[in-house]
């Protein structure tokens, strides 16, 4: 799966799973009529490829956690091993040298940022013109104003993920400006956000 279809259904679902357990593959799988996608944050190297063929087969983009994927290193071996054997749709890091050694291998990036403070807040926003990611995920969701101000001034879309646990959340982030939602949480991936 490519970008293309990534950016496509986030425009249109506005719910991606994160999925931390493989229990929940299947949950996924039956609730994809509702996802843009997966966030997958499970798996080793011996598993995820077909973690990621399993959505992917399915109609599902993933976006792989590589933070998440057991005993993978983001190597130059690492970045060649996803893109080459694993191929998501994206990846998602926090980390600036990933972020751009994948770019560099025409990986499709999200970089996961924690709104921890004002002063991170205040960081990403002087230095947005200069976001070398395809998108933003902003943590936690439940902070409006950040995103309506970030969705306004960043270059590149952004997503949203963390404490949802009910659909005023998710619909308060989507009218904040965020282009999608992530949520671990499965009761929320049956929520119809189709053209939100």
């Amino acid at each position: 799966m490519n970008r293309d279809v990534l950016l496509k259904r986030l425009e249109k679902y506005k719910m991606v799973a994160a999925v931390k357990e493989p229990k929940f593959l299947e949950k996924a799988i039956k609730n994809k009529d509702h996802l843009s996608a997966v966030l997958l944050m499970t798996g080793s190297i011996l598993t995820v490829k077909r973690y990621v063929d399993y959505f992917q087969d399915h109609g599902l983009p993933v976006i792989l956690h590589v933070e998440r994927v057991g005993g993978l290193e983001m190597d130059e071996d690492g970045i060649n091993f996803i893109k080459r054997h694993v191929k998501p749709a994206a990846i998602v890091t926090t980390k600036n040298r990933v972020i751009k050694k994948a770019k560099s291998h025409g990986l499709f990036v999200v970089q996961r940022v924690f709104l921890i403070d004002t002063d991170v807040f205040m960081h990403l926003q002087k230095e947005i013109e200069h976001i070398q990611a395809d998108m933003i995920e902003v943590m936690p969701s439940r902070a409006p104003d950040f995103i309506r101000k970030l969705s306004e001034i960043s270059p590149v879309p952004v997503i949203t993920g963390g404490l949802l646990s009910l659909p005023e959340h998710a619909k308060t982030a989507l009218d904040s400006g965020a282009l999608a939602v992530t949520t671990s949480n499965p009761d929320m991936w049956k929520l119809d956000l189709t053209n939100y």
